[in-house]
């Protein structure tokens, strides 16, 4: 059983709950606040679930989240904080890789794949937070439009601890220009080429590599799906709601996506002397 509430109705329930008990109709009220559009049967049949999760606790119209629930997720906090702020060397943490180590993970869509991406980035901004910069090159900075607000959460925190972005994009179109406005140009920088890097390999349409240090981070989506990200930027030329929801059900089709952490310092310093060409430094 799901240690979490289920996206939508539900998370949200809880959501509302962390200040403290609500009746049954005032939640109702508050999901409709939240542009849910829902039925108090709806509420009702949500919160009989979370109750056999053992999320709530429902009398007498009252709900409150049920402690033992909270403890599990106070314990599961405690214990994932711990783990990737001090792994044990013998755990098979990535921060524990010798030079020349790797380790690849399968993902079913390359949303999964940029989702955890994010997840080691941060991990990397926590253990190593005296490192200058950042470099990532994609051959579309799709995430930057499919995952906005994701995307600009992670560039708060990284600029909050002095690291500079160096983004490349392998193309030029409208909109991989259109998301320069996120870039300060101190911080954050960001610059498109004129075509993909990489292109003697046969996965170079669907590459996103990112240098941390002597970490690398390599995300390979199949060529199927690339192709379709790549057709969607050649084909628009402008975004809106319409245009991002289709850009995130291209990205959410299931599909075979790589994902690889390694540390090797050579590899590391040349692909930060190839991404740093088309910037200028202080």
């Amino acid at each position: 059983m799901s240690l979490f509430p289920a996206p939508g109705i539900s998370e949200k329930i809880v959501v509302f709950l962390k200040n403290g008990p609500h009746s049954v109709a005032d939640l109702c009220v508050e999901l409709k606040k939240s542009g849910v559009s829902v039925s108090i049967q709806g509420v009702y049949k949500a919160l009989r679930k979370m109750k056999t999760q053992g999320i709530v606790i429902l009398h007498k119209k009252q709900v409150v989240l049920d402690r033992t629930w909270l403890q599990k997720i106070e314990r599961f906090t405690l214990i994932s904080e711990q783990s990737y702020k001090t792994p044990r060397q013998d755990s098979g943490h990535f921060l524990h890789m010798s030079d020349g180590d790797k380790i690849t993970y399968s993902f079913k869509d390359p949303l999964q794949a940029d989702v955890f991406n994010n997840h080691i980035l941060y991990i990397l901004f926590d253990a190593f937070p005296k490192l200058d910069s950042w470099f990532a090159y994609s051959t579309h900075h799709w995430f930057m439009i499919a995952r906005k607000e994701e995307e600009l959460a992670l560039m708060k925190h990284m600029n909050s601890k002095g690291i500079k972005y160096i983004f490349t994009a392998g193309n030029s179109t409208e909109l991989d220009k259109s998301v320069r406005k996120y870039f300060d140009g101190t911080y954050s920088k960001y610059h498109t080429r004129d075509e993909p890097l990489f292109k003697d390999k046969n996965y170079y349409l669907g590459l996103v590599i990112n240098v941390f240090g002597d970490y690398i981070i390599e995300v390979k989506h199949d060529v199927t799906t690339a192709k379709k990200i790549d057709a969607f930027y050649k084909n628009n030329k402008v975004i809106n709601a319409e245009k991002v929801q289709e850009l995130k059900d291209i990205v959410s089709k299931q599909s075979k996506n790589t994902l690889s952490i390694s540390k090797n310092s050579k590899k590391a310093e040349q692909l930060r002397k190839m991404f740093s060409k088309n910037f200028l430094f202080k």
